[in-house]
């Protein structure tokens, strides 16, 4: 029998196949500055694999217009407000050296932070990473936990612990872990569609590295 076909355990192994590829392909441009972006972007494209080979898609698991945009603007909102709360009041406090700088204080241009905005913030970050991480992982960690709420509950909770592992130092994974969490509950309140998450995810990636760049 094809392990793969296997429906139980199909969530669990395609998962671990991605986070191989992601692995193997970040130690193979070890010497990259982006190794991890480029590690997701062949991650994408394996997922992309995966799903058309179970006749499913990337619309399935999100990537698509919301059915009603209020709803859908108030959730993504929301949903920057509540990073920005949880962040500012509860996850800095815990770290009173500070936010970790993504350029480690080091002058950037202005042409090198329009590529960190558009290429990493609003790219492999706001898009590929909610692709990868509420879109497929969150989705399969379901399957495979069961479709109801208490497998939903821990399909949120364990992505987001994937998420904050997959960031350096204590503080880059708390910061990136509860901020997984959020997205993650507000992916599953916006009846699972990815462009709400997305636009919230970009509101503060896209703040932090103008800010760290307006701070030189």
């Amino acid at each position: 029998m094809n392990i793969m076909n296997n429906e139980k355990l199909r969530p669990f192994i395609e998962i671990g196949l991605v986070a191989g590829v992601f692995f193997i392909v970040r130690e193979l441009f070890g010497s990259v500055i982006c190794r991890s972006q480029i590690a997701e972007v062949f991650c994408l494209f394996l997922i992309t694999f995966l799903l058309k080979r179970r006749n499913s898609s990337w619309r399935e698991l999100g990537f698509r217009l919301p059915d009603r945009w209020l709803k859908a603007i108030g959730y993504t909102i929301l949903c920057v407000v509540t990073i920005g709360l949880v962040f500012n009041f509860i996850v800095q406090p815990m770290f009173p050296q500070g936010a970790n700088d993504i350029n480690a204080g080091t002058d950037i241009s202005f042409n090198h932070m329009l590529f960190q905005l558009i290429v990493i913030g609003l790219g492999t970050a706001a898009i590929g990473e909610e692709l990868l991480f509420r879109g497929f992982v969150l989705n399969n960690l379901n399957d495979f936990l069961g479709r109801n709420a208490l497998g939903t509950a821990g399909a949120v909770v364990l992505q987001a612990v994937m998420f904050g592992l997959l960031h350096s130092g204590t503080q880059g994974m708390v910061s990136a872990g509860v901020i997984g969490l959020i997205l993650g509950v507000f992916y599953i309140l916006a009846n699972r569609n990815l462009l709400v998450v997305m636009a919230a995810h970009a509101v503060p990636d896209a703040l932090s590295i103008i800010s760290s760049y307006q701070a030189q």
